[in-house]
């Protein structure tokens, strides 16, 4: 339960960092460093990163899209199969973001079964 949330700590806290200078796929190397750092067992490694990567960018584009009033993630649910609903578009972005999140968590997992 620690190295799960030390995991979870770390990874929210270096995807954030990486998001400043990259684009998008920072998270992705940023789970795979924990991860390579940090061993998780079984299921965990994919799991932990996907809802604290998926925690932090729902939280993200709720932000963002706070900031302008929701008026662009009004515009951009009515193009996807979201029948508008904004609240629908920050989760699938945060789902999005931490399936990311989880297949860098495993490459970095795998790595590390690799180099060891």
């Amino acid at each position: 339960m620690k190295r799960i949330l030390i995991h979870s700590i770390l990874s929210i806290s270096l995807a954030f960092l990486f998001q400043l200078f990259t684009p998008w796929w920072g998270v992705v190397i940023a789970t795979a460093i924990i991860s390579f750092i940090i061993r998780l067992k079984g299921i965990s490694v994919f799991f932990t990163p996907l809802f604290s990567i998926g925690l932090l960018w729902g939280i993200q584009a709720y932000s963002i899209s706070n900031a302008n009033d929701f008026i662009l993630a009004e515009k951009i649910a009515v193009l996807l199969p979201l029948n508008g609903s904004v609240g629908a578009l920050i989760l699938v972005t945060g789902l999005v973001g931490g399936i990311f999140g989880a297949l860098g968590s495993i490459t970095g997992r795998s790595l590390k079964v690799l180099v060891s």
